[in-house]
């Protein structure tokens, strides 16, 4: 099970009729059940520093891009200092981190004009950018599938 900002039991396995909302991943377990459960939708982690002003802000586009995205992305936050075991890894040492999961592997992110392996503060962070980040990435994706 995974824990809301609120406290409150997510079934990883909750599917898309589940409320959008961001998932706080509190265990290198957690991470790892997420990366192995979710099938169907992109993982959208954001690692960094749950304290740092950037990731809040960040976490509140996350949160609203949810609701949009539901049946293509489960978004969720890491804090790197509870859960240290991916920073060297994906070399996680910017106020925050943004990386695409599918199938247990990272994907690039589509964005603008190229691919990228992850979105990080030096990026212009919107609803807009995730969002069209989110839905281009996915339909990248989904026609390999076919």
């Amino acid at each position: 099970f995974f824990r809301h900002a609120d406290n409150h039991s997510l079934s990883a396995a909750s599917g898309p009729a589940m409320a959008a909302r961001v998932v706080q991943l509190s265990s290198a377990s957690d991470v790892d059940q997420a990366l192995m459960n979710e099938t169907e939708r992109l993982i959208v982690i954001r690692w960094g520093y749950d304290a740092d002003p950037l990731c809040k802000e960040t976490d509140k586009i996350m949160e609203s891009v949810s609701k949009a995205c539901i049946n293509k992305a489960v978004f969720c936050t890491v804090d790197v200092k509870e859960v240290p075991d991916f920073t060297v890894e994906h070399k996680l040492y910017d106020p925050y981190t943004i990386m695409f999961f599918y199938n247990q592997k990272v994907v690039k992110i589509t964005t603008n004009s190229s691919f990228e392996k992850y979105i990080d503060a030096l990026f212009p962070m919107s609803e807009k950018f995730l969002t069209q980040a989110v839905e281009d990435t996915f339909k990248r994706i989904s026609s390999k599938k076919r």
